[in-house]
């Protein structure tokens, strides 16, 4: 096909479909290569436009593309906008899926229902969702957010590391990875990984000259407190405060609820499915002004106007900071990124990073939990102080040591078999092995958290740092800069005199919450 007459019905799909009349920078270059059938990384910075990438050659091309997504929340909000906003057919295959509804949703996929599937990277082993797709015809497979395949990466999930194997299953399609955040060894594994040639890495500059970003030191925890509760009441919103923990949400949720004048609601991964669905949803359609939300918010939230980003503790990388703040301003309007330091916080990342990785004895353990059967229950593994994002870590570790094979997640168990008893040898030998296996990532992470420290307390500009971790010169800015190079934080508080006083309106109920966004037809309550 001519590239006139290319361009044409490319331009026309994204006009139908996405109400654009061009593309972004890198937009075009990506597509172009992915319908030539080469593999392509695409880093482009948070709120570039990186579903464009895929979506829209998705439709273009015969079958079905296959996208990769580590967030079941962000696949179900990318679902829903295709299906409602942009009229595209897609669906998704995760583990909150009932065994009837996946058999269904497979047999669908087979007989090329969709153009679009985003499956989460362990679903995507299955080998009947493999045969599925492969009758389907997959035109392409996106890995979104794909530092998380990096062993040098902030976000490592080890289900990515077994793509490489199931591209080849599924018929070698050409292959977008995209990601926000990739240091210079991140890049260069992915694409070592999928055979990608440098002409095919499309980058776009990380640099968001409209967020001015701000570092507070806080004396103690109750200043901090104090000085974000008012700074979630000042602030020109919306905006997302980040906490590293749970309990510090509900926390600063509950005290704020008592005495601000904002509408304000927590967001973290303890809460429901239907919780957080509702939360996001008022989130997004205007009617809570603030979220304060773990990591589990964010990724993919489709909203242009966020005007703050607020970090209660400092994250764990620069990678995950470049990230969260990148949510600010993407209608290219002027954002504020503040950050309260207080040098203590890093005790809680040296925590929750020992608890992410287990003992030699939780190990051993696991190990001698298993059996024949070839089924382990994920309740099974808890009683033995087993969490299920630990189980998932040393499945993949047993797997690599040859312990078991062909690993598979399920909804409420894991399948797996179990090698024979010449090639188990010695257990205690075996959860030692896999201990030392670990200590790479484990130190990479300890890696990322000293880089994170040295960022907040260097003495140059902040901007400039951060760009140069990720390989950019440059730090230029369109409004302030940063804290350190002179910064006007009243730029940015709300002047409109539309803060809302505290009624009785703003304390945020599920169940009144669920009456407005599913009102009765009839003008009554569904409940």
């Amino acid at each position: 096909m001519q590239k006139e007459t290319l361009d044409l019905r490319l331009g026309d799909l994204l006009k139908r479909h996405f109400g654009y009349s061009s593309f972004r920078p890198g937009q075009w270059e990506i597509i172009e290569r992915i319908l030539r059938g080469e593999n392509v990384l695409g880093l482009m910075a948070t709120g570039g436009g990186k579903s464009v990438t895929y979506q829209l050659p998705a439709l273009y091309l015969p079958g079905t593309a296959v996208v990769v997504s580590p967030l079941i929340s962000l696949m179900t909000d990318q679902v829903q906008q295709l299906r409602g906003k942009r009229k595209i057919p897609a669906a998704y295959i995760n583990s909150t899926m009932e065994p009837a509804e996946t058999r269904e949703r497979l047999f669908e996929i087979s007989r090329g229902a969709y153009k679009l599937i985003y499956v989460s990277p362990e679903k995507l082993q299955n080998s009947a969702v493999q045969k599925a797709l492969v009758r389907a015809g997959v035109s392409m497979l996106a890995i979104d957010e794909a530092h998380c395949i990096s062993q040098w990466g902030h976000d490592f999930r080890t289900d990515y590391l077994r793509l490489p194997q199931v591209v080849q299953s599924l018929g070698s399609p050409p292959v977008l990875a995209v990601t926000a955040t990739a240091t210079p060894g991140v890049k260069a594994e992915i694409c070592d990984l999928f055979d990608i040639k440098q002409e095919n890495v499309i980058t776009q500059p990380l640099n968001r000259e409209n967020i001015a970003i701000d570092v507070i030191l806080a004396e103690s925890e109750a200043d901090r407190r104090q000085m974000v509760k008012k700074s979630i009441d000042e602030l020109q919103g919306p905006g997302i405060v980040y906490c590293s923990t749970r309990q510090t949400v509900e926390l600063l949720v509950a005290e704020y609820q008592l005495s601000g004048k904002k509408s304000v609601h927590g967001y973290h991964g303890g809460m429901s499915s239907m919780e957080r669905m509702v939360v996001q949803t008022q989130f997004l359609r205007g009617e809570l002004d603030t979220i304060i939300a773990t990591n589990a918010f964010g990724m993919g939230i489709d909203k242009s106007d966020i005007r703050f980003v607020l970090h209660y503790h400092f994250p764990p990388s620069l990678e995950a900071y470049a990230q969260e703040i990148g949510r600010v301003g993407r209608d290219g309007k002027a954002g504020y990124a503040g950050l309260y330091y207080v040098p203590e916080d890093r005790l809680i990342h040296t925590h929750l990073q020992e608890k992410e990785y287990p003992t030699t004895e939780q190990a051993l353990r696991f190990l001698q939990g298993l059996s024949q059967a070839g089924t382990k229950s994920i309740s099974e593994l808890a009683m033995h102080d087993i969490p299920e994002e630990m189980a998932a870590l040393l499945f993949f570790y047993a797997e690599q040591a040859g312990i078991v094979s062909g690993v598979a997640a399920g909804r409420e168990e894991y399948r797996y078999e179990l090698s024979d008893a010449s090639q188990m040898g010695n257990l205690a030998e075996k959860a030692s092995q896999m201990i030392e296996a670990m200590e790479k990532p484990k130190w990479l992470k300890r890696q990322k958290l000293l880089e994170m420290l040295r960022w907040l307390e260097g003495n140059d500009c902040y901007r400039m740092r951060l760009n140069r971790y990720f390989g950019e010169l440059d730090h230029t800015s369109s409004a302030a800069c940063c804290s350190h190079c002179g910064l006007d934080r009243s730029a940015y508080l709300d002047k409109s005199g539309s803060r809302t006083e505290r009624t009785e309106k703003n304390a945020w109920n599920l169940r009144k919450a669920l009456e407005k966004l599913l009102p009765n037809k009839k003008g009554g309550s569904i409940f």
